[in-house]
C-alpha cells in the first residue's frame, strides 16, 4: 500500500500494471529489513536518541507501505473459502506442494496459515467474492484466535523462512504406547482411508485350477472382479463372521473320537490332531471350570536328571466336553530342542554372580519350595512362612498404624535400603501422565522437520518428526508440571518444544529427562 500523505504520486492505487520506469524501480529496491539493536530503543530522554529512533519507524513504515510487485505468469490462483476454513487452489500448484497442502474431495487446498505465509513470500493470490485480498486483509481474515492466531503464525512463518517443514499436528498420527513397544504398523492413514487389502490365492483354488483348465481361469477372473468391487463397497459385504445355527447344531453332535482316520481318537498333545475351540450359541449358558490344584503336578521338562518319556493323560473333567478323552503325551521329540548344554561362566562372571545372590532369593534352590509337588503344597508353605514371619515381628512395632521403613529380616543392598529412607524420590516425566486430563489452553500445534530432509520428504508418509511445537506467550500463564507430563505424553517418543513469543521475538525451550547419579558406599 502506498503512502497516502504523498500527493505527487502518478501511481493509482489499484492499477496492476506498471510501466519500464516503475518496474525498474521496483526491481533495484532494497527489500532489506532495518535492524537495530535493543538498546536503541531504550528511552533516555536525548533529542539525538528521539531522532534515530524516528528514522527508524520511518523505514519500517516505508518498508511495510510499499507495494509488492510479481509477475501474474508466476502466481498461483485461489479461492478463499469461509465456511470450511481452508484455501483452495485454482491453478496447479507450484514447488511448495512438496510440503505443503494437502488434498480433498480431488481438489487442491491449503491451510490458511500455509496461504498466507505463500501471500508474503509472492507466490499465491487468493481470491474471495471474485475480489484479490490484500496482505492485511489475508492477516484479518486467515488468523482467528480459536484456530490459528498471530502468535502461532509467528512461530510457523519464523520456522518456515529457516527451512523447516512444518506441518499440523494430528493427535490420532501418534501411535501409542502399546504399538510403540510391540512396532506395530498404523492401520490408518493420514486421510482416516484403511491400507488395501492384499488378495492371496488359496491352495485349494490352484489345485482346481490345474485340473478344470479355462473354465477354473474364468471363474478365478469373475472372483478377482467381484473382489474389486467388495473393496470399492466395503459396506455391501455379507456377515462371514457369524455361522448357521444349524451348522453349529450339526457340528456339536460330531463323535470326536471318529473324527480323525482310521478310527482312532484325536491326539491332545499331536499338531494334526489339535483341537478346535467349541464355538457355542449367544444364549447357552458357559460353565465356569472347576481347577483342583492338589491334582495337577508341576510339569518338569527341563530337568537334566529326571527325564520322562512320556506325560501321562490329563483329567478329562479338566478338558472341554468335545475333547473327550486323549493319550499320553510323547516329550522325546521336545526334549531334543531343548538345550542341555551346562553354561560355563568365567571366574568374574562366577564372582558378580555370588555378590547378586547375597540380596536375591533363588527360588530353585529353596529345599521346601523344591519338596512341593503341587500348586495346593506352595500355597500352603507360602501361607506358613507369612504367618512365621508375623510371629516373630514386635506387636508394638509392626501392629500399629506407625510401622518402620524396612524390615531387618528382608536382606536388601544399600542402594535398595537408601531408596527406602529417602525423602524426595526420584520421578520420570511421563510418570502418571497416562492417568492426566486433556487441557484446552495447552496443546501441541505443529510437527517440525529438519531443512536436511525437504528433498525426501513425503507428505504421505512424513516419517518421524524431529520435534513437536506448542506456542505460548510471553506474557501468559508459564506450563506447570502438569502441563509439561501431559504433552510429553501427547507427543510419544518426540520431543516437544515450547516456543515463547514475546512482542514479535520467539525464544524455544524444551524439557528432558535425567537422572542424577548416586554414589552408593558400601
Amino acid at each position: 500500500m502506498a503512502d497516502q500523505n504523498k500527493t505527487s504520486a502518478k501511481v493509482e492505487f489499484g492499477n496492476e500494471l506498471l510501466n519500464p520506469s516503475e518496474l525498474f524501480e521496483a526491481r533495484t529496491r532494497s527489500h532489506k529489513i532495518p535492524v537495530r539493536g535493543q538498546k536503541d530503543f531504550i528511552p533516555t530522554g536525548a533529542d539525538q536518541q528521539r531522532d534515530r529512533l524516528q528514522q527508524s519507524l520511518d523505514e519500517h513504515w516505508n518498508l511495510v507501505s510499499e507495494e509488492r510487485v510479481e509477475r501474474l505468469g508466476n502466481l498461483v490462483k485461489a479461492v478463499w473459502i469461509p465456511s470450511d476454513m481452508i484455501v483452495e487452489l485454482q491453478s496447479p500448484a507450484g514447488k511448495f506442494w512438496q510440503t505443503m497442502g494437502f488434498s480433498a474431495h480431488g481438489k487442491q487446498c491449503l491451510h490458511p496459515e500455509e496461504a498466507l505465509y505463500l501471500m508474503e513470500c509472492g507466490n499465491l493470490q487468493v481470491f474471495y467474492q471474485d475480489l484479490p485480498l490484500s496482505i492485511q486483509e489475508g492477516y484479518e481474515r486467515f488468523l482467528y484466535s480459536k484456530t490459528m492466531s498471530i502468535q502461532h503464525y509467528q512461530v510457523f512463518g519464523h520456522l518456515k523462512r529457516l527451512g523447516y517443514v512444518v506441518n499440523r499436528f494430528d493427535p490420532s498420527s501418534v501411535p501409542s504406547q502399546y504399538e510403540r513397544q510391540l512396532n506395530l504398523p498404523q492401520s490408518r492413514d493420514r486421510s482416516g482411508r484403511l491400507p488395501k487389502r492384499k488378495h492371496s490365492h488359496s491352495p485349494t483354488s490352484r489345485h482346481t485350477g490345474t485340473q478344470e483348465g479355462p473354465t477354473s481361469k474364468r471363474m478365478e477372473e469373475e472372483k478377482d472382479c467381484n473382489r474389486e468391487e467388495e473393496d470399492k463397497n466395503p459396506d455391501s459385504l455379507p456377515d462371514l463372521s457369524a455361522p448357521d445355527i444349524d451348522e453349529i447344531q450339526t457340528a456339536s453332535h460330531v463323535d470326536p473320537t471318529t473324527s480323525t482316520e482310521g478310527g482312532q481318537g484325536r491326539s491332545w498333545w499331536s499338531k494334526e490332531g489339535s483341537p478346535e475351540p467349541d464355538s457355542e450359541l449367544p444364549g447357552q449358558p458357559q460353565s465356569s471350570p472347576r481347577w483342583d490344584f492338589s491334582s495337577i503336578p508341576f510339569p518338569d521338562l527341563g530337568s537334566r536328571r529326571w527325564l520322562p518319556s512320556s506325560l501321562t493323560s490329563p483329567d478329562p473333567c479338566l478338558l472341554p466336553g468335545a475333547v473327550g478323552s486323549v493319550g499320553a503325551c510323547d516329550v522325546a521329540p521336545w526334549l531334543q530342542r531343548l538345550n542341555l548344554r551346562e553354561v560355563r561362566m568365567s571366574r568374574r562372571e562366577w564372582e558378580r554372580e555370588q555378590d547378586r545372590d547375597r540380596y536375591r532369593r533363588d527360588i530353585k534352590q529353596d529345599r521346601e519350595v523344591r519338596r512341593c509337588r503341587n500348586w495346593a503344597e506352595y500355597q500352603e508353605l507360602q501361607e506358613r512362612r507369612i504367618q512365621r514371619s508375623r510371629r516373630d515381628r514386635p506387636a508394638h512395632l509392626w501392629e500399629g498404624p506407625v510401622t518402620p521403613l524396612h524390615d531387618p529380616a528382608q536382606v536388601t543392598s544399600t542402594g535398595e535400603l537408601l531408596d527406602k529412607i529417602s525423602v524426595i524420590k526420584s520421578t520420570r516425566l511421563l510418570e502418571g501422565a497416562s492417568s492426566l486430563k486433556g487441557s484446552e489452553e495447552w496443546r501441541i500445534c505443529f510437527n517440525i522437520y529438519q531443512p536436511d530432509t525437504v528433498a525426501e520428504f513425503k507428505k504421505s508418509a512424513p516419517g518421524k518428526p524431529y520435534s513437536r511445537m506448542c506456542v505460548c506467550s510471553f506474557d501468559g500463564p508459564v506450563p506447570d508440571l502438569w502441563t509439561l507430563k501431559l504433552l510429553a505424553f501427547q507427543s510419544g517418543d518426540v520431543p516437544v518444544t515450547y516456543a515463547v513469543v514475546d512482542h514479535g521475538d520467539i525464544s524455544f525451550y524444551s524439557f528432558k529427562d535425567f537422572q542424577i547419579p548416586t554414589d552408593v558406599s558400601f
